[in-house]
Formats: structure tokens, C-alpha cells, sequence
């Protein structure tokens, strides 16, 4: 499988006014009124703050089977005000001046009423949606690198093995290895959530936002101590969704493989890596609820022992290569 993931930053256009300031006119077509509005909603959106193109294309054997274009923004509309609508055949094209607000911020704070008693239901509603939408499509673009855990996530090096008898006359192949954190996924974890992410003013830097993610990293180019980035995001679900990408089926575990000369498997067993099992320093920490900790600088070194008992000895004599791939859990339920 050929897997093409694109994540493009593209301002299709910013306004020089503060985002909230001022109401801006657009338009929006649809089937119905509701769906032209959204249509112009989401223009309004993409004007005022700009826009991220999200491209994810996914290919078997050469034919293409996904080609989802998503678009990311990171505000909604606060207020709008209709100001003509006109229907050509089936087609509605409305006409609105949007008011549009900033949506990383972490009280979330979506609309307020107009009086004490008041309440405006069609413009939250607008609020709402569009920042839900908002939301979504965030999503959209963390799952993007989150796909790829953790067989992305992770650079595996194997060195040559040693064969060892045990007393029972088990043969042993002894394969040793290190597993280190894929930088290049870790700048792409860094780029998704400096994305994503809300803005920490109203919450000040040492306090906890509902969900919090640090990476702690270095470029092993660099002779550097390397970086600590703290994201601060106003909602649950979103820590949620990471850390889920990371446990259960999808956590990390090491498949060793033993072939024939014909490229046919003879033998295969996984392994629970040192790091995951807390028997050396893990990977990453999840212990506090609202806080997922990476430590992209750790390292594990060791040994994968693949005993074949003395009932199975063609294994050996017909072996000739030993692979080790990083997979999630689900390849493991055999």
C-alpha cells in the first residue's frame, strides 16, 4: 500500500482587520436556505482567518481509493445579519454580513445574549456549528500523523543474530535491536498540533488546560539540548483521540519474522517493547488524565529471542532472513 498523507498551509485569504472586529459581506449558494448560509458561513470564516487545505490520498496496488480534501479554520461566526436572498431555478444564493470571532480560546466562549433574558437561538446555533466544524476538521488533521502510529512513529535497527542451544536442545536466534522515536514524526506530531492548538492567554502558562500535550525533543542532527513544546487545547476529546491512536490495538509492539529462501514465513512472534512494559524508560507518560508527556530523546536497547523447540527444527535449516517491524497490537491477534 502506497499512502500519500499532504498537509499544505494554504491562507487562501487573511484580512488586515483583527478577526472580530468587523462584519464582512459574502455570499453562499445551496438546495436550501440552510445550506447556502452554511456555505457562506464557511467563506466567511476562511476570509477572515485563513484556511488550511488538507489533502489525503491513499493508493492500493496504484489505484486510488481516497481522495479526502478537507478545510481547516480556526474561528466561527459570532453574528451575521441577512441581507438579501434570491433563488435562480433550484439554486439559493444568499447574501450576509458575518461577524467572525477567533475560536482558540480557552473558555469557549461561543455567544452570548443580547439581554439578560434574551436569547439569540439562530445565531448560537450559527456559533456553534461552525465552531464544531472548526473542530472536526482540526481532527481531520491530527489523524493525518496519528494514521501512521506507530509504524511511522518509530526507526527500528536490527544487527546480526546469534544462535544459541539451551539445555533442552531449543535452538535460539538472539536478534539484538534499538528503537528510538522517528524525529521526522515527531516535527510532524509538532506541526499538527502548533496547528490545532488553542491559544493559552486566558489560562496563563503553568496552569492545565482540559488537554495538554508536551513534546520534549531533539534533532539528533543538532548538539543541542533539544526543545520542550507545551500544547494547550479547550476541549476532552482531542487528548482523547491521541491517546487512543497510541494504546490498545494501536500500541507499539515488535514483530520478528523468520523466512525461507522463497521470501515464505517459517516463524513469527511479537514482542512488548522494554519501554511499554516498564521495564525501561517509556516513551511517553499518560499517568496524569489531562496531560499526554512525549519523550522523543528515549532509547531502547535489547535482545528478541526467538526460541524454535526441538520439534520444529527445519525452521532453522531452512531459514534464511530475520525481519523486525515496528507494528501496532491488531497485526499481533493471531
Amino acid at each position: 500500500m502506497l499512502r500519500l498523507l499532504c498537509l499544505v498551509a494554504c491562507f487562501l485569504f487573511v484580512n488586515t482587520a483583527i478577526a472580530g472586529t468587523k462584519f464582512i459581506r459574502v455570499t453562499g449558494e445551496g438546495n436550501t436556505v440552510e445550506q447556502a448560509k452554511e456555505n457562506a458561513f464557511r467563506s466567511a470564516v476562511q476570509q477572515r482567518v485563513g484556511a488550511i487545505v488538507l489533502s489525503e490520498r491513499q493508493a492500493i496496488n496504484e489505484k486510488l481509493t481516497k481522495d479526502n480534501i478537507s478545510l481547516f479554520s480556526a474561528g466561527y461566526v459570532d453574528d451575521f445579519k441577512i441581507i438579501d436572498i434570491d433563488q435562480t431555478g433550484s439554486t439559493i444564493r444568499i447574501t450576509l454580513d458575518v461577524l467572525v470571532a477567533d475560536s482558540k480560546l480557552l473558555n469557549q466562549v461561543l455567544n452570548t445574549g443580547q439581554t439578560n433574558q434574551g436569547v439569540n437561538g439562530e445565531r448560537a446555533g450559527a456559533a456553534l456549528s461552525t465552531y464544531l466544524e472548526q473542530k472536526q476538521n482540526g481532527d481531520k488533521i491530527l489523524d493525518v500523523v496519528l494514521s501512521t502510529y506507530p509504524q511511522n512513529a518509530f526507526i527500528l535497527e536490527q544487527r546480526p543474530y546469534i544462535l544459541t542451544v539451551d539445555s533442552y536442545r531449543n535452538a535460539t536466534f538472539n536478534v539484538p535491536y534499538s528503537l528510538k522515536w522517528n524525529y521526522d514524526y515527531i516535527v510532524a506530531m509538532n506541526e499538527a498540533m502548533s496547528l490545532v492548538e488553542d491559544r493559552v492567554g486566558l489560562v496563563g502558562f503553568f496552569n492545565l488546560a482540559p488537554s495538554n500535550v508536551i513534546i520534549m525533543a531533539k534533532d539528533p542532527k543538532d548538539f543541542i539540548l533539544g526543545s520542550k513544546n507545551t500544547y494547550k487545547f479547550n476541549d476532552i476529546p482531542i487528548l482523547k483521540q491521541i491517546k487512543q491512536s497510541m494504546l490498545g490495538d494501536r500500541e507499539v509492539r515488535l514483530l520478528l519474522t523468520i523466512f525461507d529462501a522463497t521470501g515464505k514465513w517459517l516463524f513469527q512472534t511479537c514482542y512488548v517493547p522494554d519501554s511499554i512494559n516498564g521495564r525501561k524508560n517509556s516513551f511517553y507518560n499518560m499517568g496524569e488524565p489531562r496531560v499526554l508527556t512525549i519523550f522523543g530523546n528515549e532509547k531502547e536497547t535489547g535482545i528478541l529471542k526467538a526460541t524454535v523447540d526441538a520439534n520444529h527444527n527445519y525452521v532453522v535449516q531452512q531459514a534464511a532472513r530475520i525481519e523486525v517491524a515496528v507494528v501496532p497490537f491488531a497485526n499481533c491477534k493471531w
